[in-house]
């Protein structure tokens, strides 16, 4: 009788406790996760690095162009105590990103169509479903990869792999649907604290991540490391469908006429007719800044890997767990330090923003011109306050948009968040490929130079939200009638910047 009774207890505490933190744990294990599944780059650079290179008349070419093309210089600007030589390891470069390339650039158009229908139908499907089936869609790819690792297949299965997760809507249609989740659970004037906080907690979790991963695959390769990473993501799904609760729907069916609605909601969301000149100068001005900003990250964050890896650096898997954990300690600290300065001098959000991509830009540039280690460390002081547009973003748009359309909004930007990153993946991996030979850091000046863009949008926000006077509010062109939205107010979206966790090692299997 009393151990059932202690059963009972312990039932009822763990399903308070995981009611309670739901959010939190999501976050956590979705971080885990992806710092984990980063790594497959590593393991694909690592597989060209070691492989033996046919003399084919393609890889002759292909050699004899390397050969050519680099200057004498850069002949011996090879990775200090190691046996492989600079030929070689531009060889493995360009081979990886040029399979990132294809791997992108078919799965793109699949995960463009899939995160919108899945972000349209969401109510339909429910959030729980929609959820769980993204989370399936990883484990289908880590099964994939795994079946790689084990019976060498070819790299061919790498691009079935990345299709058949897109047709689940990937990391983009998760992000959505917890993004729904947060805000609904979050009072409108803590949302931007416990966005950051979130951010904070995934950066924590991404730190253990880094500095185990790393040790991991110098020492015990691959494979131990990715059946965790599957068995953490059917952890999540459990929880999901034990724990969190089915939102509930006044709307059991849609006719097509409102579904094609729907569509237009979304579509027409941020058309300058349906509000007033202010507001549609902020939305607009908010929108492209948002789009420049994303590009600008991609520029900087998708060839960071083969950075890593090139001279100088040269590092190995454990000195970039090292990097990637301090990384990840200091930006979970720096980075809410800095909300909650800025927030507390009551700055206005696009002050906010222009600080954040000077910042950006500052370390772009260091980056780009750091020869030492320790160079590379003094630039993680700069890096937490470069990435608040992409959460201030979501606070604009709630504060000026009506609350029937806050969902059509956070769908168009989830699905130009999608398509930006699905096509800027494949663009910057193929920029990286064709550039490395002559400037390994060209990507990082285009990072410098689109951020500039974000800055000058966010400088005219700041007039445009101070100058033009609100009675501007009362010239309504066009005004929908507010109805009851499919869904309610919904929420920002935390920004998970985590970067690969990589490097050469010997022992790949």
């Amino acid at each position: 009788m009393t151990i059932s009774i202690s059963c009972l207890w312990c039932r009822r505490r763990l399903r308070s406790f995981f009611s309670t933190y739901l959010i939190e744990i999501i976050y956590s294990l979705q971080t885990l996760y992806g710092c984990l599944a980063y790594t497959i780059g590593q393991y694909i650079y690592d597989y060209y690095l070691h492989s033996h290179i046919p003399l084919s008349s393609d890889n002759i070419s292909t050699n004899f162009t390397l050969i050519t093309t680099l200057s004498s210089s850069q002949l011996h600007k090879q990775c200090p105590q190691t046996e492989y030589s600079a030929i070689q390891q531009e060889f493995a470069q360009k081979k990886s990103s040029n399979l990132f390339f294809w791997q992108n650039l078919l799965s793109s158009p699949v995960t463009i169509i899939m995160t919108y229908l899945l972000g349209l139908y969401t109510n339909q499907l429910g959030r729980k479903f929609v959820l769980t089936l993204t989370m399936v869609g990883n484990c289908i790819q880590y099964s994939i990869w795994l079946l790689i690792i084990y019976f060498h297949l070819s790299d061919t299965y790498y691009h079935v792999a990345a299709v058949l997760a897109s047709l689940t809507g990937g990391g983009n249609v998760s992000g959505f649907i917890l993004n729904l989740w947060i805000v609904e659970s979050t009072v409108e004037s803590k949302r931007s604290s416990r966005f950051v906080q979130l951010g904070a907690l995934s950066t924590i979790a991404s730190a253990i991540a880094s500095v185990t991963s790393g040790y991991w695959i110098e020492y015990r390769g691959y494979t131990d490391m990715y059946w965790t990473a599957l068995f953490l993501q059917l952890l999540c799904i459990g929880i999901i469908i034990l724990f969190m609760k089915p939102k509930s729907s006044t709307v059991t069916s849609h006719t097509t006429s409102t579904s094609h609605q729907k569509l237009s909601d979304i579509i027409t969301v941020f058309y300058p007719k349906r509000r007033t000149r202010k507001k549609s100068l902020i939305l607009l001005l908010t929108l492209f800044a948002y789009i420049f900003h994303v590009i600008a990250n991609l520029s900087f964050g998708v060839p960071f890997l083969w950075y890593q890896l090139n001279y100088p650096f040269c590092w190995s898997s454990r000195q970039i767990g090292y990097y990637n954990t301090t990384q990840s300690v200091i930006w979970s600290v720096l980075s809410v330090v800095g909300i909650e300065l800025f927030t507390m001098l009551k700055w206005h959000d696009s002050s906010i923003c222009c600080i954040s991509h000077l910042c950006f830009i500052i370390s772009a540039l260091w980056t780009s011109y750091a020869k030492y280690d320790w160079h590379l460390y003094i630039g993680l002081f700069i890096s937490p306050f470069t990435l608040y547009q992409g959460t201030i973003i979501y606070t604009l748009i709630s504060k000026v948009l009506e609350p029937n359309e806050i969902n059509d909004a956070y769908t168009f930007i989830t699905e130009t968040s999608t398509i930006l990153n699905a096509f800027g993946n494949s663009f910057f991996n193929y920029l990286y490929s064709i550039t490395v030979t002559y400037s390994r850091v060209f990507t990082l000046y285009v990072a410098a130079i689109v951020a500039i863009i974000p800055f000058l949008l966010n400088v005219c926000l700041f007039f445009v939200t101070k100058n033009i006077p609100d009675e501007l509010d009362d010239k309504v062109t066009e005004r929908k009638p507010l109805l009851l939205p499919d869904n309610p107010l919904q929420a920002p979206d935390v920004t998970l910047f985590v970067k690969p966790v990589s490097g050469p090692r010997r022992n790949q299997r």
